[in-house]
Formats: C-alpha cells, structure tokens, sequence
C-alpha cells in the first residue's frame, strides 16, 4: 500500500466528521426540574425553609442567609437587622412598596416591573414584587419577596432565564415561600 492511499485510509475518519454538527454542550447551564425535599435551618437568621434536594444550597455571610442554584437559576436569601422601624400599617405598607419600586428603578433604569403586591407570607406582611430586567446582555425574570418581623427585614428572591421561570416560580419559589418560617431576630453574627 502506498503512502497516499495510508494517509487517506487514516484520515478519511476525521473528513468525514468535518460536516457534523458538533455535540450538544454539557447541560450546566440547564436548570433542572426540583426532586426530593430537604429542610433547611439558618438559626443566626431567624430563618427555616424546604428546599429541593437537587439544587445546590450555598450558605452565605451575613446579611446573605443562603444562594440555591441549579443551572442559570438562583433564588437567594438575605436578613437585614434594621434600625429604623418596620412598616406596619397599611399605610406603611403603601410607602414602602413606591420605595421599593423607585429604589429598583433607581438601580436599573430598564428594569420593567410586572408587579408590586402587599401580601402576606410565612405570617407576616410581605412586598412582592416580580419583573424582567437585562443582565450582561441576558433577558431575565426576577421574583422579589421583602418579609417584615420585629427588626428584620428578610428578601427572598429567584431570578433566571425566562423560558425557565415558570418553573423555578412554580416548583421551587412558591414551595420555598409556603415552607419558609421567620422569627424576626437574628444574632449578632447575622445582620
């Protein structure tokens, strides 16, 4: 066999592969469906919850509380000891829901707010706000839950690409928020 035809035989394999599409890229980004239930207890803040078991939990410095993430997904939490008294009336409610939203836009001039709710989660009085704003060039859906108790103020919220928002909201955000339960005191490492 000559040299040419041995060349050819060798690299015909890797000519013929030249034309394929190329492998799908490993599923990292990919947000995956929640499975199992684990329950979660941040005593320095006051905080316990029910989170998927197949989401990874980060548990974070004060006033962060934890990060859950799977894929382009998060839903995070924080408890912010406060100083300056907690809204309580309806009244106060109102006010610190136009602050909020104004506070956000203050932020980020783009981001769009679908919503802005007084509600009431884990027993207490609670700021729901959800929308879509743009992060390094990506679209993205936000959900942000602001709890009031004695004198903390926590957040709780899930951000991620919009055709997997549903169901982060869905599965993960919604459960999360029907489990969660908050005492309002942290300790002096939290807050």
């Amino acid at each position: 066999m000559s040299r040419a035809a041995l060349l050819l035989l060798v690299c015909l394999p890797l000519l013929a592969a030249c034309g394929e599409e190329p492998d799908d890229p490993p599923a990292v980004f990919k947000v995956k469906a929640p499975r199992g239930e684990k329950v979660e207890e941040f005593p320095e803040a006051g905080m316990t919850l029910t989170r998927p078991k197949n989401w990874r939990l980060r548990r974070r410095d004060a006033p962060g509380v934890f990060e859950l993430a799977s894929g382009e997904a998060i839903v995070a939490g924080w408890a912010y000891r406060r100083d300056e008294p907690l809204p309580d009336t309806d009244a106060d409610m109102e006010a610190a829901k136009d602050r909020l939203v104004d506070a956000i836009h203050e932020r980020d001039s783009d981001y769009r707010v679908r919503s802005a709710v007084i509600t009431e989660i884990a027993g207490t009085r609670a700021i729901d706000v959800e929308g879509e704003q743009v992060l390094s060039r990506r679209a993205l859906r936000t959900r942000s839950v602001h709890l009031f108790l004695g004198d903390v103020e926590y957040v709780v919220e899930a951000i991620g690409p919009p055709a997997d928002f549903a169901l982060v909201e869905e599965r993960v955000m919604t459960p999360l928020l029907d489990s969660l339960e908050v005492s309002g005191e942290v300790t002096e490492d939290a807050g």
